[in-house]
């Protein structure tokens, strides 16, 4: 605009205002927009709380699914381990008929029965067990058993008779501390932990996810907003252009200029809508929901800082980060992996024990009775090394959980440390960038004045309006960065 013409500038801007009040026949548009601009969605639109997107994608995330399902096998796998540390009882039974026929001497020899004829025998046992690592061989054993026979006639030769035998076997030592059956319900209470410490570490990141899309859609809703308001006030500055363009009160340098503005805000506008739509749609589908669903989200409150200063949150992390839990579990298996492995090249020790009675059924009351003690020693002399390979394997795999912990410790200390300085000069830059707003949007005010008086050209108001605009779009952006850099740390945390 002329400088030498302020007054008919400003009368210009007020017949233009007046003209499109009064024309008769003319209606109000009801956007700034030009034409084929998508207008905002009626405030019908199902809202979604940050909370509801979570329990949505909890619910239907796939990463939940096989966490929980390799939990539950697990659980089911520890009961069977822990099943072999209790107590078992076991009931047996057997019978036989034994005959021979000739001499009796000569059948006896030929091991057929006592005597010539048919002979029974019943036999029943009792067994209980404990520490059943090695069914074969369990930690504790007591076994009854009651053998019944029957002879072939005359019953004068070998009477009827009845034995009871009580045995127990009791393991004193196996090369680990509780045994073997011990080891494997450690390890199995290890393996059990590990898939719990994934199954949380599944959730954290399910949540970490859906935080991370909800504030991508939180920040594209806001920019829409913004941006359909700039978009409004430069197309609405463009109308005011071409008319005093038309009355030669303005350059076509700034009719040109007027014009690349709306343009430019139209195409951000553009641009933000389709950030908003593929937003939505990358949130759906981690809530489970159609891929066209269409819904907002709704606005949450500026977080703060999740700790106070670095090294306290540091500390947090270290002590709740379920990576670093898990390679710990890791590692106290592979310790008892060690244990075990060195127990291979030890003497194992057992305690022996029977009773056993006997009772003739000839009205005789003939009756005898034996007793034992003994301690059993099985030592490996020779296995062509197996032993200490295995323990020098043991021994290498529990290094490589050592280094792997300490490694993964530092790098927590240090993901936490840049993330906490990342989102403390984030919130300085949100602070920043909402002074820089205030700043231009007062100087926008001034030069809309200074452009009534003629002592600001529109070039002039046309910049100040952009220099505002530009500065409320980086205000929301550094918004939208500050929520993003609060959950990379709050991840890093294991928050």
């Amino acid at each position: 605009m002329d400088r030498k013409n302020p007054v008919v500038a400003v009368l210009c801007l007020t017949l233009i205002a007046a003209s499109a009040q009064e024309e008769p026949g003319r209606s109000q548009p009801q956007s700034a927009l030009p034409p084929g601009t998508a207008a905002p969605s009626a405030d019908t639109r199902r809202v979604v709380s940050l909370q509801e997107a979570i329990d949505g994608s909890l619910a239907a995330g796939d990463d939940m699914k096989i966490a929980n399902g390799n939990l539950d096998a697990a659980k089911s796998l520890h009961a069977l381990n822990l099943s072999k540390a209790g107590i078992t009882l076991a009931a047996a039974g057997s019978g036989s008929v034994q005959g021979g026929i000739g001499d009796p001497d000569l059948v006896k020899s030929l091991g057929s029965g006592s005597s010539a004829g048919l002979s029974q025998n019943l036999q029943g046992s009792l067994s209980m067990s404990q520490g059943n690592a090695s069914a074969s061989s369990p930690a504790t054993r007591l076994t009854l058993t009651t053998t019944q026979s029957f002879p072939a006639p005359p019953a004068t030769v070998t009477p009827p008779s009845t034995i009871v035998a009580v045995s127990v076997s009791q393991t004193l030592w196996d090369g680990y501390s509780g045994g073997q059956t011990r080891a494997l319900v450690d390890k199995s209470l290890l393996a059990l932990g590990g898939k719990e410490y994934a199954a949380t570490f599944a959730r954290a990141s399910t949540i970490a996810r859906v935080k991370q899309a909800y504030v991508t859609m939180l920040s594209a809703q806001r920019a829409i907003a913004l941006r359909q308001g700039i978009a409004e006030k430069q197309w609405s500055l463009l109308r005011q252009v071409e008319a005093i363009y038309s009355l030669k009160q303005a350059s076509s340098i700034d009719l040109m200029t007027a014009r690349i503005n709306a343009r430019s805000a139209e195409l951000e506008l553009e641009a933000s809508n389709h950030d908003l739509s593929l937003a939505r749609q990358r949130l759906a589908n981690l809530m489970g929901l159609p891929p066209d669903a269409d819904f907002d989200v709704a606005e949450i409150d500026t977080p703060g800082l999740p700790a106070p200063s670095a090294e306290v949150a540091i500390g947090v992390g270290l002590a709740g980060r379920a990576d670093a839990a898990q390679i710990d579990l890791i590692r106290k298996s592979a310790a008892i992996d060690l244990a075990l492995a060195r127990g291979l090249s030890q003497p194992g020790i057992a305690l022996t024990g029977g009773l056993n009675f006997g009772f003739n059924w000839d009205g005789t009351a003939v009756n005898a009775e034996s007793a034992s003690l003994g301690l059993r020693l099985s030592l490996p002399i020779l296995d062509a090394g197996a032993a200490n390979a295995q323990a020098d394997a043991a021994a290498a795999q529990l290094a490589v959980c050592d280094a792997q912990f300490a490694q993964l410790l530092g790098n927590i200390a240090a993901d936490i440390r840049d993330n906490f300085w990342l989102a403390s000069i984030q919130l300085s830059r949100v602070d920043l960038a909402r002074q820089n707003a205030d700043m231009l949007e007062a100087q926008l005010e001034l030069v809309k004045v200074q452009n009534q008086f003629g002592t600001a050209t529109t070039q002039d108001l046309m910049t100040a309006m952009t220099n505002a605009a530009n500065a409320e779009a980086a205000w929301a952006q550094a918004r939208g960065g500050y929520l993003l850099s609060i959950l990379a740390l709050e991840t890093a945390m294991g928050l």
